[in-house]
């Protein structure tokens, strides 16, 4: 498992030229064609799960999100995961270690990378529901 952002896939695209300034975008989309080929070539598993930007405690980002603490509007809510790198937006750091861990206890998230941002609106996902969106993930819908 390895835990990028979104943006690798958009280094050139605004607003993350500007987040790719230092080239912090293109060592994490290096990291994920090393992980990639790895797996290729040792044939084994990869999961890629890509964060919108991280929010909530612990504040250790020098950037708005920090110097307001945004957290999620809702406690418990849900998530957005899109295959690829296509999404834009904010990804609380329970929910993107919530996708991590499910992503490490289901087997069907096998060879996938995915972007996750907050869905404040929809209902926190069950450990099926977890399964199942990763099923899709993988082409096994």
């Amino acid at each position: 498992l390895l835990l990028t952002s979104i943006g690798t896939n958009r280094r050139g695209d605004f607003p993350f030229i500007i987040l790719n300034l230092f080239g912090v975008l293109d060592a994490k989309r290096a990291s994920e064609e090393n992980l990639m080929r790895a797996a290729k070539e040792a044939n084994f598993s990869y999961v890629i799960c890509r964060p919108g930007r991280l929010i909530g405690g612990p504040y250790t980002n020098l950037d708005l999100a920090a110097l307001f603490k945004i957290e999620s509007r809702v406690e418990d809510g849900g998530v957005t995961l899109e295959e690829g790198d296509t999404l834009i937006g904010d990804c609380s750091r329970d929910r993107a270690a919530m996708a991590s861990v499910m992503a490490l206890i289901n087997g069907v998230a096998a060879d996938i990378d995915f972007a996750i941002v907050d869905d404040d609106d929809s209902e926190s996902l069950s450990r099926d529901d977890w399964g199942e969106e990763y099923g899709c993930l993988a082409g096994l819908d």
